[in-house]
């Protein structure tokens, strides 16, 4: 709110990523949109870019899912129509990338008219990229500099530096691919992957007083697990939608105490120690980090508590997500 015209006249910036309180939008809020003063400084940054002389080449914005039937996003899109950009707008989660994380999160790329997208844009806002995200791509040699690749397989835009991105960071997680699957989009990690092997249970085993209460609608996943759920800052804390749990003890068959924790009345001791022996943690911080794709030299400064780690977490971006949408961004035509 304190930046001035004359503040972003001096920077001139190139590019503008932003993602903006997302509390005014969420499911679980108010969805007070542009009432809510936490708009205030999106508003305030459309307001700037829509005086400003020379505007950024290009604009990223995120934000939660419900953002895209906001006024805001409105008002948005006004000032990038009056401002001569182009623009694609996306609902895309960890997912799509082979990630076995669900995070639907809504995505904004603008680009000024000048400096054209490497791929076709629409006023559809997509659920996948429109580009290739085959597997073995990444290696080829491009046909041609001034022309635009079209991929044999799946008739999209060739970009190279997004499949060698994906190629090595799945390398990364596992050296050799499922050779079974054809696209990127199709991998699917276990989430052993992404977790700790030396990790202490004790701290990160839910309570008694959880398991008994909660216990019905947890989402349970284990170490072969190929899925999990959007963790929120409330992980840790609150129970429901904010993440998935855990099951350590894999001899046990999760249907089969269920169905006997089933039948049991809520204060007898037998459920809670039926339920203790399936050992449900929380993920650490750590592992959510992993599946956020976060490098693997990152780490949490040593003065935050684990709750602090899960808030931060929970605001937080995918990193593999991000990054192929700032490739798509800064990608010129005429270099694919």
């Amino acid at each position: 709110m304190g930046l001035t015209l004359d503040n972003l006249e001096a920077f001139a910036p190139d590019i503008i990523m932003m993602s903006p309180p997302c509390q005014p939008f969420t499911r679980q809020g108010l969805k007070r949109d542009v009432e809510d003063a936490r708009t205030s400084s999106l508003l305030h940054l459309i307001d700037l870019l829509q005086k400003l002389s020379q505007p950024p080449t290009m604009i990223l914005l995120e934000n939660v899912a419900g953002f895209e039937k906001s006024l805001a996003r409105q008002q948005l899109l006004e000032m990038l129509r009056e401002k001569d950009y182009v623009w694609q707008e996306f609902l895309l989660s960890p997912t799509h990338f082979g990630i076995p994380n669900s995070r639907l999160r809504y995505y904004l790329l603008a680009k000024q008219r000048l400096h054209p997208f490497c791929l076709d844009v629409s006023d559809e806002i997509k659920e996948e990229l429109p580009v290739c995200l085959c597997l073995g791509r990444e290696g080829e040699a491009p046909r041609s500099t001034d022309a635009r690749e079209i991929c044999a397989e799946c008739g999209k835009p060739v970009v190279k530096s997004l499949l060698k991105v994906l190629h090595n960071f799945h390398r990364n997680i596992h050296s050799e691919f499922d050779h079974s699957k054809k696209s990127y989009s199709d991998l699917s990690h276990p989430l052993s992957s992404f977790m700790e092997s030396d990790v202490n249970l004790e701290p990160y085993l839910l309570k008694e007083k959880i398991l008994n209460k909660y216990c019905m609608i947890l989402d349970i996943v284990d170490k072969d697990s190929k899925r999990s759920c959007c963790f929120t800052k409330g992980y840790g804390h609150y129970v429901e939608g904010t993440g998935s749990v855990i099951k350590e003890n894999c001899d046990l068959d999760m249907d089969e105490v269920f169905l006997s924790v089933s039948k049991l009345k809520m204060h007898d001791p037998t459920r809670i120690e039926l339920l203790q022996k399936l050992k449900l943690r929380y993920f650490t911080a750590n592992e959510i980090s992993r599946l956020m794709c976060f490098p693997k030299w990152f780490s949490f400064p040593s003065s935050l508590t684990v709750k602090q780690k899960y808030r931060v977490l929970g605001n937080s971006i995918n990193i593999l997500v991000v990054t192929s949408l700032l490739l798509l961004l800064c990608e010129r035509r005429h270099e694919i």
